[in-house]
């Protein structure tokens, strides 16, 4: 089983500089490395005044990380693809691979909130002006971004983007190469009149032919667009029927259209949140402010019915009663409680939906970091051989 880690730059007191969050999250890579996690992973968000992840550029941050890490490895979860330029995206990636010795895994999702994306690139809108138009940003980006980092000399024709561009002579650099490197070395190529008709990225990625790749998302579309693009999924929502339903989706259609048999679940991720205390009444106590007004954020940006089964219905009054912390427990959104509690939780997940790969986040927004530390401690100590042995 694969135990890994989602982290936040979290500051909801607002009382820390942001430099004071950088320097916990170096110390919680770390800790993650150390303890035996298989990865940390970090999100891209922009204009975060409010504290929920104040990382606009995950790539820079787990530059940094890898510097200061040994083994474990680095997921980007996740980069807001139509807020990039494709080739300069790629080029970061392969650069990061590099750095890091091989360990990044980059996932990729078209935004969930508003004002970032439209600050941004509004022609991404997909909140007034329907999906498509970011869907199809996201798909050209995505298959731009592909083919820099795979072939030799480069080129890409798309709606929105040509490479090379254009009727442009190639002008060798004084004492240009000859015979370029084909490890992660691509090379700039002209046709017979000079003209570029391909492009050399350097470099490409250390892990042939890209680093795995995921998409962040909890629908049946983008399972499917997973499957279609021959990438994993990363997935956060969905629940119990549901998620069944979305891994045998991924399943079938990866048979379909790549004709290559998966184990169910095998390639996909669950995100869930976790804390791990003493006893079950003190994990409560430490989270559930924090899990109450967070789920309240993701309502707002997402949906309020997103924490349900695909056969519960959202106007059922009981819905209206229940504490948000024991509907999300209730769901098994939450890996929270004891050892034993988160233990009995996820392996009973991967018995029924077979999970092989957990990204938990601990550091929620309200969770102080001397709590999130004592969890780390206690998860690393008492739940991951566990869950290694499993």
């Amino acid at each position: 089983m694969r135990v890994d880690l989602l982290y936040a730059l979290t500051n909801r007191s607002g009382q820390m500089s942001w430099h004071e969050v950088l320097e916990a999250a170096r110390r919680h890579a770390i800790m993650a490395d150390k303890i035996g996690f298989d990865g940390i992973w970090l999100g891209e968000h922009h204009f975060d005044a409010d504290g929920v992840d104040a990382c606009a550029n995950p790539i820079m941050l787990a530059t940094d990380l890898a510097a200061r890490t040994e083994r474990i490895r680095l997921g980007l979860a996740a980069v807001q693809l139509p807020l990039w330029h494709p080739v300069r995206l790629a080029e970061d990636l392969s650069m990061l691979d590099h750095f890091s010795g091989g360990r990044l895994e980059p996932a990729f999702a078209r935004g969930i909130v508003d004002f970032e994306v439209m600050n941004i690139n509004p022609a991404a809108d997909r909140w007034s002006k329907g999906p498509e138009t970011s869907e199809a940003i996201f798909e050209e980006n995505f298959q731009a971004l592909k083919a820099a980092m795979t072939m030799k000399s480069f080129n890409f024709k798309g709606e929105r983007y040509t490479f090379p561009y254009p009727n442009q002579k190639y002008k060798h650099g004084f004492g240009a190469i000859e015979n370029h490197n084909p490890v992660d070395h691509g090379c700039n190529t002209p046709d017979e009149n000079g003209i570029l008709s391909g492009l050399g990225i350097v470099p490409q990625p250390l892990q042939k032919p890209t680093p795995p790749m995921y998409v962040v998302t909890e629908s049946m579309g983008g399972f499917m667009g997973a499957a279609r693009r021959d990438i994993g999924a990363i997935t956060w929502y969905p629940t119990g029927k549901g998620l069944k339903e979305l891994f045998e989706t991924y399943r079938n259609e990866v048979k379909t259209l790549h004709n290559r048999e998966l184990a169910l679940g095998e390639r996909c991720a669950v995100l869930r949140l976790a804390f791990v205390a003493k006893t079950d009444a003190e994990a409560r106590k430490v989270t559930e402010d924090a899990i109450d007004g967070f789920a309240k954020f993701v309502n707002y940006v997402r949906r309020a019915n997103m924490w349900l089964d695909v056969d519960e219905d959202q106007n059922d009054p009981r819905f209206k009663e229940i504490p948000m912390f024991d509907l999300l427990m209730e769901r098994d959104h939450l890996m929270i409680g004891s050892p034993d509690s988160v233990i009995e939780r996820m392996t009973r997940l991967s018995r029924t939906h077979n999970v092989k790969h957990w990204l938990l986040q601990m550091g929620f927004p309200g969770i102080r970091n001397a709590d999130l530390e004592s969890s780390l401690e206690l998860f690393g100590k008492e739940v991951l051989p566990a869950l290694k042995s499993f």
